[in-house]
């Protein structure tokens, strides 16, 4: 545990030391070597462990679950601040180091988000259902006065993009403004939905979903169908009437600050001489198809039918291109229909 007080230093100067010093030898510490691999890689994002925070100062660790829009800005602070130390060229490069957190130990229901949880940070797990197109969004707009020529730039923030005035502040003329958008800096921003895994909903119940906003490199993290826990901020935004009304309930989302995708298996597989004899074995047995089915789910009494079909699922189809350029998929899709209590959800979880 560090002997630094987050009470009496800087925040900054606490996260800095922890990538300092936590699980330090010889070659340097944890998260040193992780800010080497993130200018190997070209990055731009430290991915801290929340559990290695929790061991070197519980009080830090708890002022980021509580006030993440400070802290997670004071650990990226003390992230760029350590790279330029790392490696100073590429952190001039780089321009700014994310600080991203993962393995929160508390995980929060997806349904139990409510006014309590409103910008904190939380761990939410679910399957993502939909992704819309990434879009670039204005963070710093140059524009160019039509009469004079000069040059101005606006940071831009919220929804609307904001422009200089109708007066030039070097002609101190009226003027219309051309947007000179090569010159202009922007970041990637794209819209997920995550929604409830079908073992999480109570009996009866259909399942819920928030909207997750993602930015810069965590943009295209996961695809819908993967099962994810997003590490998150809640906000909430205002909801309208018509033109000018504006309710007193509000939007809950999930501002996103790491997606881990735990539905999709990343490990390659080695085959070695021994597995490959087994398999051409299995290939000749003649009972091959009935032990596959036999094998899912062996927990599950029964639902042959339905396993040949899971079955069929995993293994998939082969794509064909016909000679008038149609293109037929090979991937399967299966839907499961039935009673409550029926195993449904057992099924689909085991595979």
């Amino acid at each position: 545990m560090t002997l630094v007080n987050p009470q009496t230093s800087r925040p900054e100067d606490v996260f800095q030391d922890f990538f300092r010093s936590y699980q330090a030898d010889q070659v340097g510490s944890k998260y040193r070597k992780r800010l080497a691999q993130v200018a190997v890689n070209n990055g731009i994002s430290l991915v801290i462990d929340f559990d290695d925070l929790i061991a070197f100062d519980p009080a830090l660790a708890r002022s980021v679950t509580e006030r993440p829009d400070d802290y997670v800005g004071y650990a990226s602070s003390a992230a760029t601040a350590q790279m330029r130390v790392e490696d100073p060229e590429y952190a001039e490069h780089a321009g700014r180091i994310f600080a991203r957190f993962r393995r929160l130990p508390e995980k929060r229901a997806l349904r139990k988000i409510g006014a309590e949880d409103m910008k904190k940070l939380a761990l939410v797990e679910g399957i993502i259902v939909r992704t819309t197109q990434v879009r670039p969004m204005i963070l710093k707009a140059v524009f160019r006065c039509r009469k004079c020529l000069e040059i101005v730039q606006e940071e831009q923030s919220g929804d609307l993009m904001r422009g200089p005035g109708p007066t030039c502040p070097s002609c101190k003329q009226k003027t219309a403004w051309e947007l000179l958008e090569e010159q202009c800096k922007f970041k990637n921003t794209q819209e997920a939905r995550v929604q409830e895994r079908p073992e999480d909903l109570p009996p009866g119940q259909l399942p819920r979903y928030l909207d997750v906003r993602l930015e810069d490199d965590i943009v295209d993290s996961a695809r819908p169908g993967d099962r994810v826990a997003v590490t998150s901020i809640v906000r909430a935004e205002k909801q309208y009437v018509g033109e000018k009304g504006r309710l007193r309930t509000f939007n809950l989302y999930l501002e996103a600050n790491f997606v881990d995708v735990v539905g999709k298996e990343t490990e390659v597989v080695e085959i070695t001489r021994e597995d490959e004899k087994k398999i051409l074995e299995a290939s000749k047995d003649p009972f091959v198809h009935r032990k596959l089915i036999m094998s899912l789910a062996p927990s599950i009494y029964g639902y042959g039918e339905i396993k040949e079909g899971i079955l069929y699922l995993l293994f998939g189809g082969v794509s064909k291109h016909l000679p008038d350029g149609v293109s037929i998929r090979g991937d399967l899709n299966t839907l499961l229909i039935g009673d409550p209590g029926t195993a449904k959800s057992q099924l689909l979880q085991y595979v």
